[in-house]
C-alpha cells in the first residue's frame, strides 16, 4: 500500500503538470510558421492563395482560443483530484472515484479534440505552398529582423506529443485506480481474517 500511495501522489502531480503544459501549448500555438504567415494573410499581392492563408490563420486562432478554455478546464479537473485528496488518501471514497473518473474521461475527450484540430490544421498547411512562401518571406527580410522562416510548425509536433502524453496519463490514472481498489480489497480481507482470529482466541 505504501508504494501505491507514493505512486498516486506522483501521478496526481504529473497529471496537473501535463494539464498545465496543454494550456501553455494553447498560448504559444500561433508562434513560428503561423506568426510568420499571419504577417501576409491580408496581402493579396504576395502571389499566394490569400483564402488559404486566411483559413490557416483562422484555424490557428480558433485552435488557440478553444484550447485555452479546454486547458483551463483540464487544470481544474486535475486540481479536483488534489482537492479530493486522491494523492494522499489511504482509502478512497466516492468523491475520489468521481474525481478520477472526471479526469480520465476529460483527458480522453481532450486528446480526441486535440488530434482532430491538429489534423485539420496540418492538412491546411500541407495544401498551402509553404516552401514557396518561405522563399518569398526570406527574400523580403534578408536582415532576418523577423526571424528565420520555419517550414514546419513545432507547435503541431508538440501537440501530437501531448496527445500521446494525455492518453498515457489517462490510462495510468485508470490503472492506478484499479490497483488501489485491489489493495483496498486485500487490506479489507486481511482485517476480516484478523478479526476472526481475535474472536477465536477470545473464545
Amino acid at each position: 500500500m505504501k508504494a501505491q500511495m507514493r505512486f498516486q501522489k506522483i501521478l496526481v502531480i504529473v497529471s496537473l503538470v501535463i494539464a498545465a503544459i496543454c494550456l501553455v501549448h494553447a498560448w504559444v500555438f500561433c508562434s513560428g510558421t503561423f506568426a510568420q504567415l499571419t504577417r501576409y494573410k491580408d496581402d493579396a499581392g504576395f502571389g499566394f492563395d490569400v483564402d488559404k492563408a486566411n483559413n490557416i490563420y483562422n484555424l490557428s486562432q480558433n485552435f488557440s482560443n478553444l484550447f485555452q478554455i479546454l486547458g483551463i478546464l483540464f487544470i481544474l479537473a486535475a486540481v479536483l483530484m488534489l482537492v479530493m485528496g486522491c494523492q494522499s488518501r489511504r482509502k478512497y471514497y466516492i468523491t475520489n472515484y468521481v474525481a478520477i473518473g472526471i479526469f480520465v474521461v476529460y483527458s480522453l475527450v481532450f486528446a480526441i479534440l486535440l488530434i482532430i484540430n491538429l489534423t485539420t490544421i496540418s492538412s491546411a498547411l500541407a495544401d498551402f505552398e509553404l516552401e514557396a512562401f518561405g522563399e518569398y518571406y526570406t527574400s523580403l527580410h534578408m536582415d532576418t529582423s523577423w526571424g528565420k522562416f520555419s517550414s514546419s510548425s513545432w507547435t503541431i509536433s508538440l501537440g501530437y506529443a501531448l496527445v500521446a502524453l494525455v492518453l498515457v496519463t489517462a490510462i495510468i490514472n485508470a490503472l492506478n485506480l484499479v490497483w488501489k481498489i485491489l489493495l483496498m480489497q486485500g487490506e479489507k480481507k486481511l482485517l476480516a481474517q484478523a478479526d476472526q482470529v481475535a474472536v477465536k482466541e477470545e473464545v
